[in-house]
């Protein structure tokens, strides 16, 4: 796919509806031949007296001991370095107050970002160019995990963490029930309704609407793109027929009740995982950090699997979740902004040192020490779950696209696709209403919308 075109950057800023929703645009599928330096960019700061980083993020807490002991480690390298750890909200947040902080002038040296919200701060020339600062550790991360920060060949941010796709499953009750671990979509409703003619209370999973990205990776892997671009003119796919198979997928376990329909995380959903009623969680590897979280008692039970292939025999998935380092376009220390950047997510050092915070690095030297690593508390039985975790990663070929309107297409979307699950009524008429809405907005906003 070519990657949009963006306008001059003088012209960036009238041309983009930047809300504080998450926006983006198409990511270019691999880093740009930039320099032949061999030498790491954690070395490249040069700042003749003490420089102060602040750093915008929630991954690294100051009151957490792993996150004080990468940055301590990191001032003993670099002692005229100090990195000031400031706290933030999620993605929509930061984002809304980068781009406040970029138009006062005042911004964050380094600021932590989910990979869908960043294209939406290249557009608004809110973050800064890097590829020549990470040139040096272009090799310490896989071309598909640098396609998720990098934009028309050039890089805007270090990858953090990734989210592979998996299936998380109390390995116990499919026992149980004499289910086996399905490995396609088709075997996962095989599996659904078995489960719940075992136990009538029971579920293989709940269906939440508000799980937008989840229902796009579960499109682009049946092979629906839902926003693609050409220059300045856009195409939009919720409706394409690959989307609209998967909608009658998903309809069809709700109207056969063989899903529990129930957002994620309430308490509801918290005491059903609990009593073993809700059997699984198809997301990512960050899924059984969140399930412990909410049902530790019981640890021991579960395991994890690659997602169910649309296609048999087709392993092909999308990244779902994690986020980046990106330097802003006003810091005052951008130089040594990247190479920190550069150290912490690529680094070998810096890429296994995050390993402590509980979280899926994104460089090599970090997913190659996962695999000697413990598996999740959640699943301590599994000693290959980083195994597993890692071929998925390499199995994860599939671009998730996202529009300049992504917003209209999450409210447009959550809500109806919740309403219909309740009544009954079509999907395919939600995704179907969701494309007219994005459409309408595109064009309302200037952009030419192709067939």
């Amino acid at each position: 796919m070519t990657p949009p075109t963006l306008p001059p950057l003088r012209h960036r800023r009238r041309r983009t509806r930047v809300s504080t929703a998450v926006l983006a645009f198409t990511l270019a599928a691999s880093l740009a031949a930039c320099s032949s330096a061999d030498t790491s960019s954690s070395d490249t700061a040069t700042a003749s007296g003490p420089v102060t980083l602040e750093f915008w993020t929630w991954s690294l807490k100051g009151t957490d001991p792993a996150a004080k002991a990468i940055v301590d480690k990191y001032h003993q390298a670099h002692p005229n370095v100090t990195i000031k750890l400031s706290e933030v909200g999620g993605t929509a947040d930061t984002a809304s107050k980068l781009l406040a902080a970029d138009q006062a002038g005042d911004t964050p040296d380094v600021v932590q970002l989910e990979y869908r919200g960043v294209p939406a701060l290249v557009v608004a020339g809110a973050v800064k160019d890097i590829t020549a600062d990470v040139a040096g550790v272009k090799s310490s991360i896989d071309p598909n995990i640098w396609a998720l920060t990098t934009f028309n060949n050039q890089v805007y941010g270090v990858p953090q963490d990734i989210g592979p796709m998996m299936l998380t499953y109390r390995k116990d009750l499919f026992d149980k029930y004499g289910v086996k671990v399905p490995t396609t979509w088709a075997e996962y409703a095989e599996a659904a309704e078995q489960i719940h003619k075992k136990d009538p209370d029971a579920y293989i999973a709940s269906f939440s609407a508000t799980q937008f990205e989840f229902f796009a990776a579960h499109a682009a892997q049946a092979g629906a793109t839902w926003w693609s671009n050409d220059g300045n003119a856009w195409k939009v796919g919720i409706d394409s027929e690959q989307s609209l198979k998967t909608a009658d997928f998903w309809q069809d376990l709700v109207e056969r009740d063989l899903v529990k329909v129930e957002p994620l995380l309430t308490p509801e959903w918290n005491a059903q995982v609990n009593s073993g009623k809700i059997l699984s969680w198809a997301a990512a590897s960050w899924a059984p950090s969140v399930i412990q979280s909410v049902a530790p008692d019981t640890a021991g039970k579960w395991e994890s699997a690659p997602l169910p292939q649309w296609t048999p025999g087709n392993a092909a998935v999308p990244f779902l979740g994690g986020s980046a380092y990106l330097v802003p376009a006003k810091s005052k220390h951008a130089k040594e902004a990247a190479a920190f950047a550069a150290w912490l997510g690529a680094s070998d050092e810096g890429s296994k040192l995050l390993l402590g915070l509980d979280i899926y690095p994104g460089g090599n030297a970090g997913r190659q020490a996962t695999l000697s690593a413990e598996p999740p508390k959640l699943m301590p039985q599994q000693k290959d779950f980083y195994q597993v975790a890692d071929q998925v990663i390499k199995n994860t070929t599939i671009p998730v696209t996202w529009g300049p309107n992504v917003n209209v297409a999450q409210t447009a979307f959550g809500d109806a696709l919740n309403t219909a699950a309740l009544n009954k009524t079509s999907f395919r008429a939600v995704y179907q209403a969701t494309q007219q809405a994005v459409v309408a907005d595109l064009q309302k906003a200037g952009y030419t919308v192709t067939k």
